[in-house]
C-alpha cells in the first residue's frame, strides 16, 4: 500500500476535524473545501479520508453514504479505480457506480461514483437514469431509498472548479441528493467558506511534484538564435533536444524512465494552404519522423483518433511523444510527462493553466539528484502576458517560471556538496510504544515479572485501579454525543440508568473514543502525539499489558479500562501521560535514525547554468551578479536588508561575482543542521555564494532578531566550511552606519554590541 507523506497525513487530519465540526451542526448543504495543488495526491488523500472518517471513534455512530461526482465518465471511473487500487481491493467503503443502482440504496459507508453530466443532460439515455424507472431503480429513487433509511449523504465534488456554480445551485442537490455536507476538491476552488488548504511548498518539499515549470514564451522565441527558423520548428526542436537531455540524465542515474513530451494541438487546427493542406498534427508528425522517431513512439489522443495509448502512463512505455487537444487537460496522471509543447489558439488565444499541470508530477514521487529532472519544461508561442492572464485568478497557484536568468559566460562555476533530505516524522506513536508503556505501567504499580495474578490484583487495588468488569449502557441511553471534545461530561451528566450491561459494540466504540481523546487532550509538548495515527497504538499497548497480567478475555479487559476512564481521577490516564512523556525521546531517536537513512549528499554546480522566476520577481540592475539578468522577489520580509547587502557587494572591489541562493529545492545549495525547535535535523540554505581571488565565501545575512536565533545554523555552516579548503564565511549583519559585520567563529554568539564580530569589508579582502 502507498505510504502517505507527512503533509498528506496532516491535511487528512485537518479535513476530518473540519468535517466533524460541521457534522455536529446538523445542518444540510454545508460547504467544506479541500484545496490542494495539482500533483499533491488529492484523490489518494480523499481515499484515506473516507477510510479514516468511517472508522474514527468520533464518528462511529454515524450512518452515512457518499456520492463522488466528476465532470466526465472517464474521470469518474479513474477516481473509482484509484480508490480500489489504494484500498487493495478491500475497504470499509464499498465502491459502487451506476451498475449498482439495482441494489436500490447506497450501502452504509459506500462511495457512489458518477459523472455529473449524466444527471443533468437532457439526452434520452440520460433522462432514463432519472425519470424512467418502472423496472429499474432511477437515481432519484436510489437517493430517496437511502434517505428513508435515515442514512445521511455526503457529496464530494471532484475538480470542483469546473462546474461548481451550476452544480451547487442545482435543484438536484437540494431536493434529491440533499447532502449534509458538500466537500469540494480542487487545486483552484471557486466556493467560499471553510477550507482546508495544502501548502504547495510542502508538496514540493516531499518530492511529489516538480519544483517549478520553466516556460519558454513567444518573446523568447524571437531570439536571434532562431531567426531563420519557423516558429513551430523552434518549439518542437527545443522540446526534442530537452527530451534527449533528460534521457541521458536518467541513464546516468540508471533509472528506467522514458520522459514523455506532450504536444497540445490548437483546437482551431485547420489545414493551411501554404503547406499543401497540412494540419498542425501533420506538421508535428512529419517533424518527429524527420528526427528518426518511429511510429510506435508516437501516440495520438483525439476524440476521433486514438493511437498507441495502451500503457502510455507506464514509466518505461516506448511512447515518447503524445499529441492531444483537450483530452489530458484535467485529471489524467502520467508522472513521466516532463515536457509540454502548447501551440497557441489562433482565434481564441486563452492559455489553459490546467494543461500545464500535466507535467507537474514526479515519476517516482521523489526528487532526483540531478536538479534538471526536478523541473517541468513548457515551450509555447503564447505571449508572456497571455500566460500570466491565465494565472491571474489566484496568486497562490502553481505560477509559471517565465523569466529566465543565465550564468555569465565568464563565470567559472564551483561544485558544492549539498544535502537532500525527505521528512520522515509523522509525530505518531510507533510499535515500540508498547514496550515503553509496559515498563512505565509496571513501574507505577510496582509489578514484577515474578508476580502472580493475585499479587497483580492487590497492587492494582492499592493504586485505586478498579477491576470492575461491568460497564452498563445507562451512561449512553438517550445521549447524543454532540460535543466530541467533552463527550465524557455529556455521558456522565445525561446518562439515565445502570440497568443493562453495555453491548460489546458500544463498549468498544467508547473505548476507542477515550483512547483518541486522551492523546488529543495532552497539554505538555512532550506528551503530544497525532491522535489519528496514535490512538490505535495506545489501545494495543493497554490491551497487551493487561491481557498479559490478568489472563482475562479481551471483553473483560475492555470493561476494566473503560470503567477507569469514566472516573474523574482516572488512574490509567495518569499512567498514559507518564508513558507518553517517557516515549518522546525514544521516538525522536527512531525518527532521527530514519532521517539519517533518508538523507543524501550530492554535488551541484553553483552558479546554476540557468534559473527561472515567476512574475512575482522583478529585475534588479546589478553588475557583479553571476546570473544575468538578476531577479529579486518583489515583496518579502528582509528585502531591504538583502538589497543593502547586494549594494555592499557591488561596491567591494575584491568581489569577482556573487550568487543569490534559493531557500527550497534541489537546484540550490543546502547543509544540514540540528533545529532545537523541532528537535530534529533540518536543512539550511545560506543566502549568498561569493567569489574573489582568495576563495569562495558562503554567507547568510540576518537582520534584527533573526540573528539571535541563528546559533545552530551558524555553527553547522562553520563545521561545513572548516571541512573545505579555500572556503570562508559566516553570519553577517548590518551594524548601522558602521557597515556589515560577520561572525565566523566555531561557537556562535550574538549580542547587540557584536563583540568578536569582524568587519566584512576586511574579511573579504
Amino acid at each position: 500500500m502507498l505510504i502517505l507523506k507527512p503533509f498528506q497525513e496532516t491535511a487528512i487530519s485537518q479535513l476530518k476535524d473540519k468535517f466533524l465540526t460541521l457534522w455536529k451542526l446538523g445542518d444540510t448543504n454545508v460547504n467544506l473545501t479541500f484545496k490542494s495543488p495539482t500533483g499533491s495526491g488529492k484523490t489518494i488523500m480523499m481515499a484515506q479520508f473516507l477510510r479514516d472518517i468511517v472508522s474514527d471513534p468520533r464518528f462511529a455512530s454515524a450512518d452515512v453514504g457518499f456520492i463522488w461526482i466528476t465532470n466526465s465518465d472517464s474521470l469518474a471511473m479513474q477516481s473509482k479505480d484509484k480508490l480500489f487500487t489504494y484500498y487493495g481491493g478491500a475497504s470499509e467503503n464499498p465502491l459502487i457506480d451506476l451498475n449498482n443502482l439495482r441494489d436500490g440504496v447506497i450501502p452504509k459507508n459506500g462511495v457512489f461514483f458518477i459523472n455529473w453530466q449524466k444527471l443533468v443532460s437532457k439526452s434520452k439515455d440520460n433522462r432514463k437514469l432519472r425519470t424512467e424507472g418502472e423496472s429499474n431503480t432511477t437515481f432519484d429513487m436510489y437517493l430517496e431509498n437511502t434517505h428513508i433509511l435515515k442514512r445521511d449523504v455526503v457529496l464530494i465534488i471532484d475538480e470542483e472548479h469546473i462546474a461548481s456554480d451550476t452544480v451547487l445551485a442545482s435543484d438536484l442537490i437540494k431536493n434529491v441528493i440533499k447532502p449534509r455536507i458538500i466537500i469540494g476538491v480542487s487545486a483552484t476552488p471557486q466556493t467560499k467558506g471553510i477550507t482546508v488548504d495544502v501548502d504547495r511548498k510542502d508538496v514540493v518539499r516531499e518530492g511529489l511534484i516538480k519544483e517549478k515549470i520553466v516556460f519558454q514564451t513567444a518573446e523568447d522565441l524571437e531570439n536571434k538564435e532562431y531567426k531563420n527558423m519557423d516558429q513551430d520548428d523552434v518549439l518542437l526542436t527545443l522540446a526534442f533536444e530537452k527530451r534527449n537531455e533528460l534521457v541521458e540524465y536518467y541513464k546516468k542515474l540508471k533509472i528506467d524512465i522514458n520522459p514523455l513530451v506532450l504536444i497540445q494541438l490548437p483546437n482551431d487546427d485547420k489545414a493551411r494552404k501554404d503547406t499543401a493542406n497540412m494540419t498542425k498534427q501533420d506538421l508535428v508528425i512529419n517533424f518527429l519522423k524527420s528526427k528518426g522517431i518511429l511510429t510506435h513512439e508516437i501516440a495520438v489522443w483525439l476524440s476521433d483518433d486514438k493511437v498507441n495509448l495502451a500503457d502510455v502512463e507506464a514509466s518505461n512505455s516506448p511512447v515518447s511523444f503524445l499529441l492531444f487537444k483537450q483530452a489530458v487537460a484535467t485529471g489524467w496522471d502520467c508522472p513521466r510527462a516532463s515536457i509540454l509543447v502548447m501551440f497557441r489558439e489562433i482565434k481564441n488565444p486563452t492559455f489553459a493553466i490546467q494543461t500545464s499541470g500535466r507535467i507537474l508530477r514526479m515519476p517516482l514521487g521523489v526528487h532526483f539528484s540531478v536538479p534538471e529532472l526536478n523541473l517541468g519544461y513548457l515551450y509555447t508561442n503564447y505571449k508572456r502576458n497571455e500566460v500570466l492572464v491565465g494565472y491571474a485568478k489566484s496568486a497562490d497557484q502553481n505560477r509559471p517560471a517565465i523569466n529566465g536568468s543565465y550564468r555569465k559566460t565568464a563565470v567559472e562555476p564551483i561544485v558544492l556538496d549539498s544535502v537532500f533530505m525527505s521528512r520522515t516524522d509523522y509525530n505518531d506513536l510507533g510499535d515500540s510504544f508498547q514496550e515503553t508503556f509496559k515498563k512505565v505501567a509496571n513501574n507505577y504499580f510496582g509489578i514484577l515479572e515474578k508476580d502472580t495474578k493475585a499479587n497483580v490484583i492487590k497492587k492494582f487495588n492499592d493504586k485505586k485501579l478498579s477491576l470492575d468488569k461491568k460497564v452498563t449502557n445507562g451512561l449512553i441511553v438517550d445521549v447524543e454525543i454532540d460535543d466530541y471534545d467533552n463527550f465524557k461530561q455529556e455521558l456522565l451528566s445525561e446518562g439515565s440508568s445502570y440497568e443493562q450491561e453495555m453491548s460489546q459494540h458500544d463498549l468498544e466504540r467508547l473505548y476507542n473514543l477515550f483512547c483518541f481523546n486522551i492523546i488529543s487532550k495532552q497539554i505538555d509538548e512532550d506528551k503530544k502525539f497525532a491522535p489519528e495515527r496514535s490512538w490505535g497504538k495506545l489501545k494495543t499497548a493497554l490491551n497487551v499489558w493487561l491481557l498479559g497480567l490478568l489472563k482475562e478475555q479481551r471483553l473483560q479487559i475492555y470493561h476494566i479500562i473503560v470503567n477507569d476512564f469514566l472516573k474523574v481521577n482516572s488512574v490509567l490516564s495518569s499512567v498514559i501521560g507518564k508513558a507518553l512523556s517517557t516515549y518522546r525521546p525514544i521516538r525522536e531517536q527512531e525518527i532521527n535514525h530514519k532521517s539519517q537513512r533518508s538523507k543524501r549528499t550530492e554535488q551541484i554546480e553553483i552558479p546554476r547554468p540557468s534559473l527561472f522566476y515567476t512574475d512575482q520577481y522583478e529585475e534588479m540592475k546589478v553588475k557583479k551578479s553571476a546570473m544575468q539578468p538578476f531577479f529579486i522577489e518583489k515583496d518579502y520580509t528582509g528585502k531591504k536588508n538583502e538589497t543593502n547587502f547586494i549594494k555592499s557587494l557591488e561596491e567591494n572591489d575584491s568581489v569577482l561575482w556573487w550568487y543569490k541562493n534559493g531557500d527550497l529545492g534541489s537546484e540550490f545549495f543546502s547543509i544540514p543542521y540540528y533545529d532545537p525547535t523541532t528537535n530534529k535535523e533540518s536543512l539550511f540554505y545560506p543566502d549568498w555564494v561569493i567569489r574573489n581571488e582568495k576563495g569562495v565565501y558562503i554567507i547568510d545575512t540576518k537582520g534584527g532578531d533573526t540573528a539571535k536565533g541563528a546559533k545552530e545554523r551558524a555553527e553547522a555552516l562553520q563545521a561545513w566550511i572548516k571541512s573545505k579548503k579555500g572556503y570562508y564565511g559566516g553570519i553577517a549583519v548590518q551594524d548601522g552606519s558602521n557597515g556589515w559585520k560577520i561572525n565566523d567563529s566555531a561557537k556562535y554568539e550574538y549580542t547587540t554590541a557584536l563583540k568578536g564580530w569582524k568587519d566584512l569589508e576586511d574579511f573579504l579582502n
